[in-house]
């Protein structure tokens, strides 16, 4: 009896599995990428685990359609890419993705040279031993100023005025429409006091003419202000107001602020948003708000006191869609993927 219930049971689930095996094949899924500096940084010390914990987190509850690979000199229970590259804010130093790859120039004025010219060294190296192909562009630009709407148009911050001090302002825009392939740069103004100065924290798209955009802690002045600039170049701009629950309390670095309770940090993938989890009294019902408001599954990933340091998840990651990655990432087999066919035969 138990042997035809089996036999029916896998009937039934195998022609199932095949045809969710199918549906990521067509969905092209992506890597999302992180860092794990080494145990002896001194600057991260105190939170080692709470990276391993982020990456674990990450690693068991992501979409079946993502892999996560972290660059560690140290074997993880997740997979790992050998390398060691000391820091953990990947977002800044890695290519922006639009239709293609763009490596602009590492150079943040919020660290020292010295720093900033290491961690620019390191992953250029780590790119080239993995094949990434990708266009350079003479800009200097951190990844988390940079907002593309899977088009046409991207967003960035008047920081990257200040960081290419040498070129005008009509230069840099031409230089950014013929890197990227777009036809449109908007450029926004930053948060006052914000010495990151991201585009990331401030607005994300969600479809070609909807944006999610920060509540500015009710600063609704600086918030009008934002979308009538985006509006006047993108007439068919609509907005939706993202709720923070901000707290600077536990900042980690005196220069850089918290991004506790800001939720417009999200990474976005294939099929998925993930959204900050901070252990806040709002973090469900952020949720809920944002899983509304597309069309995609929305989940939640633990960054609780990583926040602290002055980035949530879009920051502490890098997702490269499957069309861009290099042949041999691209064999990397979806870790998800196969332990939902593993514990579904187990219990047959």
């Amino acid at each position: 009896m138990k042997r035809e219930v089996v036999g029916i049971v896998k009937l039934v689930i195998q022609p199932l599995l095949k045809s969710e095996v199918n549906n990521m094949e067509q969905k092209q899924n992506g890597i999302i990428f992180t860092a794990i500096p080494d145990k002896s940084n001194e600057y991260y010390r105190p939170f080692y685990e709470d990276l391993i914990y982020f990456n674990e987190y990450l690693n068991e509850n992501k979409s079946f359609t993502d892999q996560l690979v972290s660059l560690s000199v140290e074997e993880q229970d997740f997979h790992t890419s050998f390398f060691e590259y000391d820091d953990i804010w990947l977002r800044d130093v890695a290519p922006v993705v639009t239709n293609h790859l763009v490596k602009f120039k590492y150079q943040p004025n919020y660290l020292p040279k010295d720093q900033w010219r290491y961690l620019d060294q390191q992953f250029n190296k780590w790119l080239k031993k993995n094949d990434f192909e990708y266009v350079k562009s003479p800009l200097i630009l951190d990844g988390g100023n940079l907002i593309w709407n899977k088009k046409d148009t991207v967003i960035v911050t008047e920081r990257i005025f200040d960081d290419n001090y040498d070129w005008t302002e009509e230069e840099i825009i031409e230089q950014l429409e013929w890197d990227l392939d777009v036809s449109r740069v908007i450029i926004i103004p930053a948060e006052e006091g914000d010495v990151l100065a991201h585009a990331d924290g401030m607005v994300k798209f969600i479809d070609e003419h909807t944006m999610f955009i920060s509540d500015f802690l009710g600063d609704h002045e600086f918030r009008y202000n934002v979308q009538e600039i985006i509006q006047e170049q993108m007439p068919e701009a609509k907005f939706i107001v993202v709720p923070s629950s901000y707290t600077e309390k536990g900042q980690y670095d005196q220069e850089i602020a918290s991004a506790k309770g800001l939720y417009i940090n999200m990474l976005e993938t294939c099929d998925t948003i993930y959204v900050p989890k901070f252990g806040l009294a709002k973090d469900w019902e952020v949720l809920r708000y944002i899983q509304q408001h597309t069309e995609k599954q929305a989940i939640q990933i633990h960054v609780g006191e990583l926040s602290t340091m002055g980035g949530a998840i879009n920051c502490l990651t890098w997702y490269c869609p499957s069309h861009l990655l290099p042949s041999k990432m691209k064999k990397l087999k979806n870790q998800n993927e196969e332990f939902l066919v593993r514990k579904i035969f187990d219990w047959l």
